[in-house]
């Protein structure tokens, strides 16, 4: 079993190794769609790679890839225009030299005439700090430098819509635009929001910031897009006035522009950087218990007002550049130890994991912040609303641990809070509600039971050894009690439930592992607390359902999908808890085991990798990145586990 592995980065993912290897930069690759502003669950903004030609001539659109948000960017070259981002095609076309992604940035370089533009789209990851990771704005910078060496006149451009706020183009919204202390930002949002709601995915109660520092070469203005565009296409420049006419989104759309003269060059001294936000407050409704509470975002207990901490954060480019670079070689450094093909996966994913979290706080009787009671939230983006999904949480949670394991803590807090007050549950919930109304999930149904318990015990387990805080499994040690009293009756022949992939067989191997590596935990639990009759019991409950399981759960030289199927293939990825926790409770030998069965099976693998179970006929068309990469994590020959991350599904 590999000694030195420490964690695994989820659904997006990556094994972090104690390794003294050298950084080799990944190379490019070219996913279906770029993350732009990748930030929050409502700030989530991508746009398709070229197909046919080799420049964007789309709009970004959300997530969902139904909701255009728009956004378009010019530059001016001696006075011909080209446009760089949006659906810009009337103008002269650029050319898309080259892409790179890294864990918090995409980049792209452009050709542009006889200049190369150098445009960036940041989206940090602020893992040490709550007040900067929970601050839901993206930067945008371009950096211009001629091809043939000689100065050339040149002008930028950039500008966004009311699109953002509504997935109801119909709707009607309000701007305006502040000029003060060095900065100048627009601010959009609707007439009548609606707290708490959605349309087509849209938060429709977020209001857009979008602004840059001032100076005497930048100019903005708002006004209908086409209009806008052609001022700065004709003109170089913008006009700082207003458009007053407040209007239903859709009608001329209106547009918030920026526009920087860098003039005369043959390379910007800087970088124009623009800084695009969407703030909603409160972001979430959590109930506990009888009462419900809205909670704001966290970065607000720092900053007296929103328009605070759009200023901040416009002035703090450069710094968080600066951290941006550091943890971006961090995890690259780590990642490519395994491979590039697994670099690139965790530089693709790493925004995405981090965008699926709010980090809140509520205020007190007194009107004072709570700073005991910091909660964060995770919807389950791109799969439901559910909040908090306890076996989306699961997959993700590595990435958590390895980024800052307090973050973990955080998420598992609002799901145990929740179910110490409910009360008479023998299992854990599977969610949270669905998002952004965190009024718990009180179904008793019970055919997520097994998963959803051994995963948070698993989860709980985690957090308080990689944290060294053992606050949450001391408060809620009574509840992980019954739930592990569950699994112990439950776990050993899983009937009517369903796995984390929804496969809902008797008897499925892996799911039973889960729980039995769930009561582990809870022994270990146990005896971290002092509870030393606890510790006996489960201890042994443990080894003894493991030896059990491990007779039925084998035929021949591999561990089947379903006991007594010897045909059946599946990943084993739930042993990756037993690695993690070192709770040592399957016997090594059935690692080596399937160490070899699986270096039989990556000889002959799709490109898309190791069906992650095959019992079902979806399971066998489809590999899954959270499991093919925790079961690498398993396996105890490098040479088998750099097989398994060559072949991860992208």
């Amino acid at each position: 079993m590999p000694a030195d592995t420490l964690l695994t980065f989820s659904l997006l993912s990556f094994l972090a190794w104690r390794s003294k290897a050298q950084f080799t930069s990944s190379r490019n690759f070219y996913p279906a769609a770029y993350p732009l502003a990748v930030r929050s669950p409502y700030l989530n903004a991508w746009i398709q790679s070229p197909k046919d030609t080799t420049t964007f001539e789309s709009w970004p659109y959300h997530w969902d890839d139904k909701n255009i948000m728009g956004v378009a960017g010019f530059v001016r070259v001696d006075g011909k225009s080209f446009g760089w981002m949006g659906d810009t095609s009337s103008e002269n076309q650029t050319s898309l030299v080259s892409t790179e992604v890294t864990p918090t940035r995409s980049k792209f370089t452009i050709l542009a005439g006889r200049v190369q533009l150098n445009v960036t789209f940041l989206s940090p990851i602020e893992p040490s700090n709550w007040v900067l990771q929970s601050l839901p704005f993206t930067y945008i910078s371009i950096e211009v430098a001629t091809t043939d060496g000689s100065p050339h006149n040149v002008q930028v451009y950039f500008d966004t819509s009311a699109e953002w706020v509504s997935g109801d183009r119909s709707k009607l919204a309000r701007w305006t635009t502040t000029v003060s202390d060095g900065t100048a930002y627009h601010q959009a949002t609707l007439f009548q929001q609606s707290s708490m709601s959605e349309i087509n995915n849209v938060a429709e109660d977020s209001t857009m910031y979008f602004g840059m520092a001032s100076s005497s070469s930048s100019s903005w203005q708002t006004g209908a897009d086409a209009a806008i565009r052609q001022q700065f296409i004709r003109d170089g420049t913008l006009n700082n006035t207003m458009d007053i006419s407040f209007r239903a989104i859709k009608d001329y759309f209106v547009v918030f522009a920026h526009a920087v003269d860098l003039g005369n060059i043959t390379k910007s001294s800087s970088p124009t950087v623009w800084s695009l936000g969407l703030v909603r407050d409160p972001v979430i409704t959590f109930s506990a218990g009888v009462n419900s509470h809205a909670r704001s975002p966290y970065f607000l207990t720092h900053f007296s007002t929103v328009d605070d901490a759009v200023k901040f954060f416009i002035k703090d480019y450069k710094n968080a550049v600066k951290r941006a670079d550091e943890l971006d070689f961090k995890i690259m450094k780590d990642a490519s130890v395994i491979s590039s093909n697994y670099a690139d996966l965790v530089a693709f994913g790493a925004r995405q994991t981090m965008a699926g979290i709010d980090i809140t706080v509520p205020r007190g009787t007194d009107g004072k912040w709570n700073m005991s009671d910091v909660k964060a939230f995770m919807k389950d983006t791109g799969t439901s609303q559910r909040i908090n999904p306890v076996e989306g949480l699961f997959s993700a949670f590595p990435a958590f641990l390895y980024l800052n394991s307090s973050l973990g803590g955080l998420l598992l807090d609002p799901l145990l809070e929740f179910q110490a007050y409910v009360g008479n549950r023998q299992f854990s919930a599977p969610d949270l509600g669905s998002y952004p109304r965190a009024t718990g999930n009180t179904s008793n149904a019970n055919n997520t039971a097994l998963e959803s318990t051994g995963n948070m015990l698993v989860m709980a387990l985690a957090h308080a050894q990689l944290s060294g805080d053992g606050t949450l499994v001391s408060r809620y040690y009574d509840l992980l009690k019954g739930w592990t009293d569950y699994l112990s009756a439950h776990t050993l022949h899983p009937q009517n439930q369903h796995s984390a992939d929804g496969l809902d067989r008797s008897d499925q191997s892996n799911l039973a592992i889960k729980g039995i590596i769930g009561i582990a935990a809870m022994a270990k639990i146990s005896k971290a607390l002092n509870r030393e009759s606890d510790y006996q019991t489960y201890s042994a409950k443990a080894s003894n359902l493991s030896a059990r399981w491990t007779k039925l759960a084998t035929s021949g030289d591999h561990i089947t999908s379903v006991y007594g199927d010897s045909q059946s293939r599946p990943l084993v990825y739930n042993l990756y808890a037993d690695v993690l926790l070192r709770t040592n409770v399957v016997d090594s030998s059935i690692y080596s085991q399937q160490t070899r069965f699986y270096k039989t099976l990556t000889t002959t693998a799709q490109a898309f990798g190791l069906p992650y179970d095959d019992i079902a006929q979806e399971a066998q068309d489809f590999a899954k990145a959270p499991w093919t990469i925790f079961t690498a994590g398993t396996v105890t020959q490098n040479e088998t586990q750099g097989r398994l991350s060559y072949h991860l599904p992208s």
